[in-house]
């Protein structure tokens, strides 16, 4: 999944990418279980082009035009959520021998226990927090993780519209340039390092984009009325890094009823994560990518409706309120897909000014097509298929269980090469249901 970078060979550039480690690893163990602290103004106006700002965040105030959302709601659908800082902390852990339990960006006892056991095997203080000291004893032991805290980082900036490269794990030029640009909109010495102040004005910011989108696309209230008639209790719950029969048989069953779990190899990965959550979020259920009692429950006799439409493909449908798309093939074959649509939220241009992530509904057509990556000045678009001036279903390393886009529907990077080799140019693309925000203040964008 990811490129490994060689480790830089002078010492302040090595130094450097030690401060960036060493921050985003400290912040890993902490910031999926608080979801920000009471000071946080959730991103501010200064986090910059993706940034966007909510009013008194938690409190009676709301975007969207939802129901007012308590903080308390806010924080624990943030604490919810996988985190992408702490999968690559797991993956780094896993690397370096160390079981830090499923690899699922929880803040889990499991990955605090690996971090102490590391600790102690480098006679560091146990403390289970990774701070500068262990950040340095693990890159000694592998640039590996080097490689997959560069991964985390740009997929920050790009959540914030800094990045607009390919998440590749590679410290580069667009990379450094991106932190730049940060710093400046900040208020920050526009050095190129991951400082302290940097890093902790960079948190805020994802975190406060994080809970804009949240806030904004309604989701507390898609969480609020999620089936929970079919307990987790009491079973087995398979999540990514398990293995084994049952997750093939699950693979399979997914497979069977037209989602994308990948390779049927009983390895739980990313791609099956992204299908069960396109199966929750079909059926109504929790959405969390975990396949517990509930989810095989539900896979044994699903209820959800599909397509709206019988008429006939290729073509593609988007249903915002359960945010997933459907593929119909010319034959009649329906394929669910897990999407991302625009939150809603009001967000700060590049060029100035402000704009609103919304995505149109209607019926239109794919009008032209990216054969690769496109570099917006909003974030990269893998493979976009444009239905509407600069709006396009695109490939995203970024698919939450929200609508978080600004605009476009994103997909997985794997989904999206799926849909462009099936739909062709003049293809129908049809989008219904709740769009959050004013349409006559939306623009295209990632």
């Amino acid at each position: 999944m990811f490129r490994i970078s060689r480790v830089p060979g002078p010492s302040s550039a090595l130094a450097r990418r030690l401060r960036l480690l060493a921050a985003l690893l400290a912040f890993a163990l902490v910031a999926a279980a608080c979801g920000g602290d009471d000071s946080s103004d959730g991103g501010g106006d200064s986090a910059g082009g993706e940034s966007g700002s909510v009013e008194e965040r938690g409190g009676e105030e709301s975007t969207g035009g939802n129901e007012a959302v308590s903080r308390d709601e806010i924080d624990a659908i943030l604490a919810a959520q996988p985190n992408p800082a702490i999968v690559y902390l797991q993956e780094i852990l896993d690397t370096l021998g160390y079981d830090p339990g499923p690899i699922d960006g929880q803040r889990g006892p499991k990955t605090v226990e690996a971090v102490q056991a590391f600790q102690a095997e480098q006679d560091i203080d146990a403390s289970g927090v990774v701070d500068a000291t262990t950040a340095r004893a693990m890159v000694d032991q592998s640039p590996t993780a080097l490689a997959l805290m560069v991964g985390a980082i740009q997929l920050e900036l790009t959540e914030l519209g800094f990045y607009e490269g390919l998440i590749d794990s590679e410290w580069g030029p667009q990379t450094e340039e991106a932190i730049v640009r940060f710093q400046e909109s900040a208020g920050l010495e526009p050095s190129g390092e991951m400082t302290d102040e940097t890093w902790a004005g960079l948190q805020d910011a994802y975190v406060g984009v994080v809970a804009a989108s949240i806030e904004a696309s309604g989701y507390a209230a898609d969480v609020a009325a999620a089936d929970t008639s079919e307990s987790n209790e009491g079973g087995d719950v398979y999540q990514r890094g398990d293995e084994g029969p049952e997750v093939q048989a699950l693979q399979e069953r997914l497979a069977e009823l037209g989602y994308r779990p990948g390779a049927t190899d009983g390895t739980y990965g990313a791609a099956t994560a992204s299908a069960v959550l396109a199966f929750q979020k079909a059926e109504g259920l929790q959405r969390d990518g975990q396949a517990g009692p509930a989810v095989v429950a539900r896979l044994e006799s699903p209820q959800a409706a599909g397509p709206e439409s019988d008429a006939p493909g290729p073509r593609v449908e988007v249903d915002l309120d359960r945010q997933i798309a459907f593929f119909i093939s010319q034959y009649g074959e329906v394929t669910t897909i897990n999407i991302s649509s625009g939150s809603g939220r009001e967000y700060d241009k590049p060029d100035g000014g402000t704009a609103v992530a919304y995505t149109p509904t209607g019926e239109f057509a794919v009008e032209r097509r990216v054969d690769g990556l496109r570099e917006a000045p909003l974030g990269s678009l893998y493979y976009p298929l444009y239905f509407k001036d600069g709006w396009a279903i695109h490939g995203s390393s970024s698919v939450p269980a929200y609508p978080a886009s600004h605009g476009c529907v994103r997909t997985a990077n794997e989904d999206q090469d799926f849909l462009f080799a099936a739909i062709a140019d003049g293809d129908s693309v049809e989008i219904y249901g709740t769009s959050e925000g004013a349409p006559d203040e939306g623009e295209a964008g990632f």
